[in-house]
């Protein structure tokens, strides 16, 4: 959000001038149109400025400079300074509105006035809200809603967090208080509240939930996207009704129109970190209309969509995910180490391959980012390209796993380097070459298949590490003894009420492939482990089974 554009006014005059030239110094703030004109009124009489005077000014250059190269001209001026000078004289005697516009005023020209004066603000706004009126007859002093939340957006934008307890005191003052607020006004003290990190509590939280039920039907694409969002990164799930309520609204106005890529971006995002499911009718919104608003997506908004669908396990259909992966590839040369992780993670969870186009240009900035990712970060990648059944070339493959190969580097004791991984990296690296037809050096791949039978032996090896493992290396064809395989086949045994049906089948097919020649003993125990699991498997899968089973021996395998 940008909040909104301030009032005018701001405090009262003060004996410094007549009242005859404030009249016509306001006069002529108020009139000049180009920021130029107001800094030479500044100069000229700056000396009789009052409290409304130098709010007027500040805010009026904030709302007529356009433009980067202006803000910075207006900014970085001698005559700016000057302002700046008669701000911090006149701040003790401003009200909420004209420290809302001086707020306002410095986050629109991304100017940062400093901390100290920020913090007088904050105290000043504080002192507004909850002064008590004095005298029986006497009223509480208003500070009207567009003061607080353009004041508390302004600290946010400028990333300026005051002392928790003055933000304990103020939101404590607004929470009552937010019937009366505007959508946008909400919308930008929330908003405030997460840019400056800041976790209001459940009480605060609870009236704003209240607020925007009142106020529902006044909520835009936006607004809605800007509130979304900004409850998420303050830690507050919104009721499941309320953002269904939100979601089909904003659906129903076209999700923002122009600005739908980055308002679907935060909803998505918003809807994934709360946990909650955006209704139907809005997904069917996001689906049609990503292939339109494609070319408008940022790095960001890609980010965030991907992620948030992959973490709610909620793909597009192929038109809209074609489209995503497109931007994503579009926007491959800007990408950063962070984003490729995520990138890749989400297509893998998502299961979605890229055209081939896509993927190359996706892959060109893995190559690109190649030495700035750690251990992990490179798995991740690794194991995507697996689940993805893509190989991005045998040269980006080596770049990604010269760090666990320890003949590559003339080590004097073999599977040094690989001894380093825990079994579950060294899983996601078979499983990665075996999906990717990658043929790595056999001494690296036998030295992680050991470290698999290493955490099995001890009864420490995670049932979904045996499944990509053995998985991997019954797609490389690897030669292990009997002695490995039966542990492997024994610890699956042992854990098969941890694995899915579908795993412990996935397990006994690639034993099979594997040579495993199973003692009678073994032998029984799958079968039986087996018989529990068919039933809750697919077709083609409990057909494989048969077949594993067979090549292990069972000759009294039914088709029951």
């Amino acid at each position: 959000g940008k909040g909104g554009r301030g009032g005018g006014g701001g405090g009262s005059g003060g004996s410094s001038a007549d009242a005859s030239t404030s009249a016509r110094i306001q006069g002529e703030l108020t009139g000049a149109r180009d920021p130029r004109d107001i800094l030479a009124i500044v100069d000229a009489d700056g000396d009789s400025f009052d409290p409304i005077h130098t709010a007027t000014a500040i805010h009026r250059i904030a709302t007529h400079t356009k433009g980067d190269a202006t803000r910075e001209s207006v900014t970085s001026s001698p005559s700016f300074a000057a302002l700046m000078d008669l701000v911090r004289a006149n701040l003790g005697g401003m009200n909420a509105q004209g420290l809302a516009n001086v707020a306002w005023a410095c986050a629109r020209l991304d100017h940062s006035p400093g901390a100290a004066l920020l913090d007088d603000i904050t105290a000043g706004l504080e002192r507004e809200l909850t002064a008590k009126p004095k005298g029986r007859a006497a009223k509480a002093r208003e500070v009207k809603p567009q003061a607080v939340s353009n004041t508390v957006w302004a600290l946010g934008s400028l990333r300026h967090r005051p002392s928790d307890d003055a933000l304990a005191s103020i939101f404590r003052a607004v929470g009552p208080r937010l019937r009366d607020f505007r959508a946008q006004e909400l919308t930008n003290v929330v908003l405030g509240a997460a840019h400056m990190e800041y976790v209001p509590g459940e009480a605060f939280n609870a009236s704003v939930f209240d607020a925007v039920r009142q106020n529902v039907q006044s909520f835009e694409g936006q607004e809605t996207s800007n509130l979304l969002w900004a409850l998420a990164r303050v830690g507050a799930r919104a009721p499941d009704e309320l953002v269904s309520t939100l979601l089909e609204q904003s659906a129903a106005q076209n999700l923002g129109g122009m600005a739908s890529a980055l308002n679907l971006s935060q909803c998505l995002w918003a809807c994934a970190k709360m946990g909650v499911a955006p209704p139907e009718t809005y997904v069917k919104a996001v689906d049609a209309e990503l292939p339109r608003c494609a070319a408008r997506l940022t790095t960001e908004s890609v980010d965030c969509i991907l992620w948030a669908l992959a973490t709610m396990g909620a793909p597009l259909g192929a038109d809209a995910m074609d489209a995503l992966t497109n931007s994503a590839a579009r926007l491959a040369d800007r990408m950063d180490a962070e984003m490729l992780v995520k990138t890749h993670w989400s297509l893998a969870r998502l299961r979605h391959r890229p055209a081939p186009g896509d993927m190359q240009q996706i892959v060109s900035a893995a190559r690109r980012l190649a030495d700035e990712l750690p251990v992990d970060d490179r798995l991740t990648v690794m194991h995507a390209w697996g689940v993805l059944r893509t190989n991005p070339g045998d040269d980006v493959i080596r770049a990604y796993t010269a760090d666990f190969r320890g003949e590559d580097e003339g080590e004097d004791a073999p599977g040094a380097r690989e001894s380093e991984l825990d079994g579950d990296q060294a899983a996601k690296l078979l499983c990665a070459y075996g999906r990717t037809r990658h043929q790595p050096p056999g001494a690296h791949a036998a030295a992680l298949a050991n470290k698999l039978v290493e955490e099995a032996a001890e009864g420490s090896l995670h049932p979904g590490a045996a499944v990509l493992g053995l998985w991997g290396a019954s797609l490389l064809d690897m030669r292990m003894s009997t002695k490995q395989l039966d542990i492997l086949a024994r610890n699956a045994i042992v854990q098969d009420k941890k694995l899915a049906p579908r795993s412990l089948a996935k397990i006994v097919w690639a034993l099979a492939a594997l040579g495993y020649d199973p003692t009678p003993k073994d032998l029984a125990a799958l079968k039986d482990r087996s018989a529990h699991a068919m039933p809750r498997l697919m077709a083609k899968d409990q057909e494989a089974l048969r077949e594993a089973l067979a090549r292990l021996g069972d000759v009294q395998i039914t088709r029951a």
